[in-house]
């Protein structure tokens, strides 16, 4: 099936999640609801404290996994399970909300850069429902895949025979890569997966599109993404792929089942503290 295409690029659209929190939604919008098996994702970076001080004060998820990757700044999870955490530059915290969690996300620090991501994860139907669980995984303990062109840093999944620490309820590649100066990254992949790319750094071509700094580009299917920097600066970015579900979707906010029954069972759930349970 050969190489990958671009068949999509957004560089997403302001928005406000948490207590005022301002990023940028890639992955989520009208335009872009969803892509199996992923459900949203979130970009978000400043050094202005407005925009992230008020931070993720306790609200609950069902029906799904979160993905929170720092690039900089301090961030404190806790959530109903008991589970704590601190992120920290380079850090990874991955939350299976499951049958339900309440959690909050809170940044710990008072000026400077905060900057990063948030991705959601579906799960299956026979896993939504499973006990909720969370894990940190620091940046040192991801596995790197290197060639000529620059690297993979992989936190889930597996390239070329290298396997990332993260073992994600649904199969999915979570990667950073790295490209030197006009030079590439060739990465083979299974043909039937979905993905994306994001471009935190730089400005990188796929095939005939090439994707600006800040920019998303959702992947045709192919065997093998080939990813170029004609740049005389390094460029960086994060690569994400999945099998699909191919499964019905309900959501309604923070809850993703695969009915409107499903989802008011939730909301029983959590007005009546059976939520979690």
């Amino acid at each position: 099936m050969g190489q990958r295409k671009i068949l999509y690029k957004t560089s997403g659209i302001e928005a406000t999640d948490g207590a005022g929190v301002k990023l940028r939604r890639m992955l989520g919008t009208e335009e872009l609801p969803n892509l199996d098996p992923f459900l949203m994702l979130d970009t978000f970076k400043s050094d202005s404290p407005d925009d992230y001080l008020a931070g993720f004060p306790n609200h609950p998820h069902r029906g799904f996994e979160t993905v929170t990757y720092l690039l900089d700044g301090v961030m404190e999870h806790n959530d109903s399970k008991g589970n704590k955490g601190i992120l920290e530059k380079g850090g990874v915290q991955w939350m299976t909300a499951g049958r339900g969690i309440v959690h909050s996300e809170m940044p710990k620090q008072e000026n400077g850069m905060l900057r990063g991501y948030q991705l959601w994860v579906n799960l299956p139907s026979r896993l939504k429902m499973i006990e909720p669980g969370y894990f940190d995984v620091h940046r040192k303990d991801w596995t790197k895949s290197e060639q000529d062109g620059g690297h993979l840093d992989i936190l889930s999944g597996e390239v070329s025979g290298t396997k990332g620490p993260a073992l994600s309820k649904t199969p999915i590649l979570y990667a950073h890569w790295f490209i030197k100066p006009n030079s590439r990254l060739q990465i083979p992949i299974a043909s039937h997966w979905n993905g994306f790319i994001h471009v935190s750094e730089g400005d990188v071509q796929v095939g005939d599109n090439k994707l600006p700094n800040g920019y998303l580009g959702i992947f045709s299917s192919g065997e093998e993404i080939v990813i170029e920097n004609p740049g005389s600066s390094s460029a960086d970015g994060i690569l994400v792929l999945g099998e699909p579900i191919g499964e019905p979707i309900a959501q309604y906010g923070p809850f993703v089942m695969n009915t409107k029954e499903e989802i008011m069972q939730a909301f029983t759930d959590f007005q009546s503290g059976n939520f979690g349970r």
